[in-house]
């Protein structure tokens, strides 16, 4: 067979919508002890993605997990977030440092996805992105899109982007996942919705009354009842999910916050049944 005979050219054409699942580091680590999985719940949540996507035949799924109490822990020992603050030597091996844990983290979670029969491959920003004072200057984005031609879940997370001001800087899972889905949409592909899976049954109001909708309007009254995530986080907790699920509003894309704690609940919502939380969309 020649190698015009190879050619499927059928298989570029393969866009179903996709479904971008953030799975948060505070649910599949304790983030108060330094690298502490929560193997169970961890297994678990695998298993209910796992489940809906043998349902779910017309999307596909992305996934891009918290590094919860891996490396968040170094990168605030080292300081990555600002890039190179003790100088260059040290600082560049603080980089190296906080990498080699996040890359750890993605291992164990993709060794997992494969044991539950998904066809997970790590996707890491720090291997495709290059940023100038934390902002997207460069994306390789054509493996991931080739990934998902060919039926693969692209398996990402917060990640230490490589910058050419500051050295280096962090972009938290939130950050990596809004950019992919705002490249992919902008290739293409329609961006179902995002699904935040996290300890709590979504957003809660200062009378500890869970909103099940969030809209650029109806934020304001939240005030003060957005806290702090518990442990060591340098990224922003639940304030910064909020900011980019509205900010991905001018997308079109909408954005759910969803409890993992309740069991089904994920392989629910993931499925299109009853499911619960807290859902931002447009007014």
């Amino acid at each position: 067979m020649d190698r015009k005979q190879q050619h499927h050219p059928a298989s570029r054409q393969n866009k179903k919508p996709l479904i971008l699942i953030k799975l948060g580091g505070s649910i599949i680590t304790n983030k108060e002890i330094q690298e502490q999985i929560r193997w169970q719940t961890l297994r678990r949540l695998i298993r209910e993605i796992a489940a809906a996507r043998a349902l779910r035949t017309d999307v596909q799924f992305v996934l891009v997990h918290g590094q919860g109490s891996f490396a968040h822990f170094p990168a605030k020992k080292y300081g990555v977030m600002g890039g190179f603050p003790f100088g260059d030597e040290k600082g560049r091996t603080g980089m190296a440092i906080v990498l080699d844990t996040v890359n750890r983290l993605n291992r164990i979670i993709v060794a997992e996805c494969l044991k539950a029969g998904l066809p997970a491959v790590s996707y890491l920003a720090s291997n495709t992105v290059v940023t100038h004072s934390r902002k997207q200057k460069y994306f390789a984005s054509d493996t991931v899109e080739e990934l998902l031609r060919q039926g693969m879940m692209p398996v990402s997370t917060g990640d230490v982007i490589v910058d050419d001001v500051m050295g280096c800087t962090v972009w938290s899972a939130e950050e990596v996942l809004s950019h992919t889905a705002v490249d992919l949409q902008k290739k293409g592909w329609v961006i179902q919705s995002i699904v935040h899976i996290t300890e709590t049954d979504g957003v809660y109001d200062e009378n500890k009354h869970r909103l099940d909708t969030i809209t650029p309007k109806t934020v304001k009254t939240l005030n003060g009842a957005i806290h702090k995530t518990k442990g060591c986080d340098v990224t922003g907790g639940m304030q910064l999910k909020i900011q980019q699920s509205l900010e991905l509003l001018h997308y079109g894309i909408p954005s759910v916050i969803v409890s993992g704690k309740r069991i089904g609940n994920i392989q629910a919502c993931l499925s299109g049944k009853k499911w619960i939380g807290t859902k931002i969309c447009g007014d």
